[in-house]
């Protein structure tokens, strides 16, 4: 009997498998683990920069085995990386925009692709749980790019207290840091109040969050659930098959066209 989730470390002939999301899941837990554990850092004003690339380079391996969504991932995390880069060289949040739009065309071409690859599965294996996890952080990333769009256009779409929350921050790294923050707490529909959108835009663009946030953990669960039904019927199925074959009452070819 084949297991329903497969490991991805090796298969029946031994041969290495890593699943294909690992290093994606990987560089996104380990953003999130060292973005905060960095800020007492000297360096704490390129921690941001520095583990964005490293998450986008990880969605461009993504698309290693599909040539055209390949150079266009590639095209996407450059300008991305370079966009973010001249920022920091030049202190000019223009360049930074342009990159984080070709970060959030990245992250965006990433979870569609990924997304597909889940919802097409017949099987469920581990690596489609990993990147459907995946999907869910992206979704979190994207959201938090987006909210410094929506701050570089208006400084006060952000409110913490009584103050904009672009003027609380004080390096390059520590506002993506909060509004990564915001974006999981509104993802998981947490909300605790701390941050506020003031804008229409910026409200709006919360609600959709935090509806997506529920409506993907239930349809991605509901998914895996069916996969899993359907899996345990078709075992039976085959189980119930072998015991009739085995006790004879199942007639072979043979008996069929004699009689």
């Amino acid at each position: 009997m084949s297991p329903l989730v497969s490991l991805p470390f090796g298969d029946r002939d031994g041969r290495a498998l890593l699943g294909r999301h690992s290093l994606l899941l990987a560089t996104l837990v380990f953003m999130m683990v060292a973005l905060p554990l960095l800020e007492w850092s000297s360096g704490r004003t390129f921690r941001f920069p520095i583990l964005f690339s490293l998450v986008l380079m990880a969605a461009v391996w993504v698309h290693r085995a599909q040539r055209w969504i390949l150079w266009a991932a590639i095209a996407g995390g450059l300008g991305a990386v370079g966009g973010n880069a001249i920022a920091v060289a030049v202190g000019s949040p223009l360049p930074r925009m342009v990159g984080d739009l070709c970060g959030l065309a990245l992250l965006l071409l990433t979870t569609f692709v990924i997304l597909n690859t889940v919802t097409q599965t017949r099987r469920v294996e581990l690596d489609t749980v990993v990147g459907g996890i995946c999907v869910y952080l992206m979704i979190g990333l994207s959201f938090a790019t987006v909210y410094r769009l929506l701050i570089d256009l208006d400084p006060n779409a952000f409110m913490l207290g009584d103050r904009p929350l672009s003027e609380l921050c004080d390096d390059a790294s520590a506002l993506p840091s909060r509004l990564l923050y915001f974006s999981f707490v509104t993802l998981t529909t947490t909300g605790f109040g701390d941050i506020i959108p003031q804008t229409e835009i910026a409200q709006m663009v919360t609600a959709g969050e935090a509806l997506t946030g529920q409506l993907y953990v239930a349809i991605f669960v509901a998914r895996l659930m069916g996969l899993h039904i359907e899996a345990g019927r078709l075992r039976t199925d085959r189980g119930d098959r072998g015991h009739r074959s085995g006790r004879g009452d199942v007639p072979d070819d043979d008996a069929r066209s004699g009689s």
